[in-house]
């Protein structure tokens, strides 16, 4: 089994009174059972520590690899007008979103909505991604999201690069031309199309005609090279007959 390292992640956000407090040491316990290193003033910051310098250090700090901006109204005042610690903070982060190429260690998350159902985002982060936690239908879905985003583990993962498809070589290829006109018969035959006799007769046509091509005549090194090159270039051909016979069979 893979082992997974557990991240280390500092948690940003306001005072704005004790219940919402709670609400984020909640979310950082949350997180910790879940196997994530939570860095939060609550547990970390002891008395004679120097605040602003235990701010900073958790910001640009390498070894803190993610930083979550929990979201609420007191914050987002704070963060656009500069004051309190989430102000310096805010001053630190911001500078460090805009100055770095690494987008990927900073998230809001929304704690709380205006009026209008619109989340609290600071000017700075008006732009980018965030994740929504201030509703209970969906925290645990969105919960997940958070966690794979720590973990980099995203739900959907880009697909490996695959090859060109080999029609866009069909001129260093042989080819029997009846893209076009299998397709035709295809849909023809499917939908019940009166001239599906027609569109049918028509690939046939092409099919046998253009058969001719595989015929193995001139060919450099050895006979059965060839013939293996040339079984591989007709394959796609001979699916494309399977599945019209398929096709008239259903």
């Amino acid at each position: 089994m893979l082992e997974i390292k557990n991240p280390k992640v500092f948690i940003s956000y306001s005072w704005s009174n004790p219940q919402y407090e709670q609400w984020v040491i909640n979310l950082a316990t949350e997180l910790r059972q879940n196997g994530v290193d939570v860095i939060l003033d609550k547990w970390d910051l002891k008395e004679g520590h120097d605040a602003i310098a235990f701010m900073e250090k958790m910001v640009t700090d390498p070894k803190i690899k993610k930083v979550i901006i929990v979201s609420d109204r007191v914050y987002t005042q704070k963060a656009d007008s500069r004051k309190g610690g989430v102000g310096t903070e805010t001053q630190i982060i911001s500078k460090e979103i805009y100055d770095k190429v690494e987008q990927n260690k900073f998230v809001v998350v929304i704690a709380e909505k205006d009026e209008n159902g619109k989340p609290y985002l600071p000017i700075y982060y008006k732009s980018r991604i965030y994740i929504d936690l201030s509703e209970p239908d969906s925290y645990t879905e969105n919960f997940e999201r958070l966690l794979r985003w720590i973990y980099d583990k995203p739900l959907y993962k880009k697909p490996e690069l695959g090859n060109p498809p080999s029609f866009l070589s069909e001129s260093e290829q042989i080819s029997l031309g009846t893209t076009v006109s299998f397709r035709r018969a295809i849909d023809a035959i499917k939908n019940g199309k009166s001239y599906s006799y027609g569109a049918l007769d028509e690939y046939l046509e092409t099919f046998t005609k253009n058969l001719e091509k595989f015929r193995i005549k001139d060919y450099e090194g050895e006979f059965d090279e060839a013939v293996i090159k040339n079984i591989e270039a007709f394959l796609p051909y001979r699916n494309e007959f399977i599945q019209l016979l398929l096709t008239i069979a259903r």
